[in-house]
């Protein structure tokens, strides 16, 4: 009864308020890496929210202590920030420091000024760089713009598109999909989709209250709602929805998660780093078998 006065109160409520924009060209990409090695057949895929850790400094050291993260070919950025007295987005200053190349795409104000976005660095080229706004989620406290890039990243004589996307907080299952179908429904048959799907088990009351424990009969199960959603459209997960990607005490939950269609993922796992309140992940595809 306490949380529904409190909810009433509010007067608050959750609206998915238009469908987003399409697909289109990304202003901000860098220019192609120095190439490290010889293309191979596997592609290593990160992705990892980095909100904690804005300093393009310390995320180049995080990202280079980091065993299985530091080796990988592809990682994709949630709340990554670029600031208008800086020369170029903090993306694209992990990525030189990497020999990296790099794509960044804006999102939402930041209060100091700064915006903060979605980002994608890479080993090897990439083209065809596009950005989307996902279809907004009106709130009644903090409503945000969300939005994806996506990019084909070019391994020789092959490429697979890859897509990092930042989804809302309190929201549920239903209007979670809703906000991600635009984007993953028109990607190509061979896509790698990673990022923070903020899948916390539980369900919101009018975008403001969770119901936890016993109080949470809908909801409890986002992350593996949304991997049956992600099935539905022919995309495979290695990363169980019992994983924990973000390690709050007494709440540990996968809210972070890399699906990949039409290339097969070989292996799989979570770094625990102490850089991000978000743990990184990461997925080895197989660019040879598809």
């Amino acid at each position: 009864m306490k949380i529904v006065a409190l909810v009433l109160l509010a007067g608050g409520c959750v609206g998915v308020t238009d469908e987003g924009s399409p697909w289109e060209p990304a202003d901000l990409v860098g220019s192609a890496p120095p190439l490290r090695a010889a293309a191979g057949c596997t592609l290593r895929i990160a992705s990892w929210n980095v909100h904690k850790v804005p300093d393009p400094e310390a995320l180049t050291n995080a990202l280079l202590a980091t065993e299985e993260i530091s080796r990988a070919d592809v990682i994709l950025l949630q709340e990554s920030s670029a600031y208008p007295d800086e020369a170029e987005p903090r993306t694209a200053m992990v990525a030189d420091a990497l020999q990296m190349t790099w794509a960044h795409q804006p999102v939402r104000d930041l209060d100091d000024g700064g915006v903060q976005g979605n980002g994608i660095l890479s080993r090897y080229p990439l083209e065809r760089v596009m950005v989307k706004t996902l279809p907004y989620i009106d709130q009644p406290y903090h409503s945000q713009p969300r939005g994806a890039i996506a990019a084909d990243v070019v391994v020789g004589d092959k490429r697979v598109r890859v897509m990092s996307v930042h989804l809302d907080v309190r929201i549920s299952i239903s209007d979670r999909i809703r906000q991600l179908d635009p984007a993953v429904s028109t990607l190509d048959e061979q896509a790698v989709v990673g990022g923070d799907y903020n899948t916390a088990p539980w369900q919101w009351i009018e975008g403001l209250v969770p119901l936890t424990s016993s109080e949470a009969v809908l909801d409890r199960k986002q992350a593996a709602a949304l991997d049956s959603y992600m099935a539905s459209r022919r995309y495979d997960s290695n990363i169980s929805p019992d994983t924990v990607t973000f390690p709050v005490p007494g709440f540990p939950m996968r809210l972070d998660n890399l699906y990949s269609r039409g290339v097969k993922i070989t292996s799989s796992g979570v770094e625990h780093s102490d850089g991000s309140d978000h743990m990184p992940i990461y997925v080895d595809v197989d660019l040879c078998g598809s």
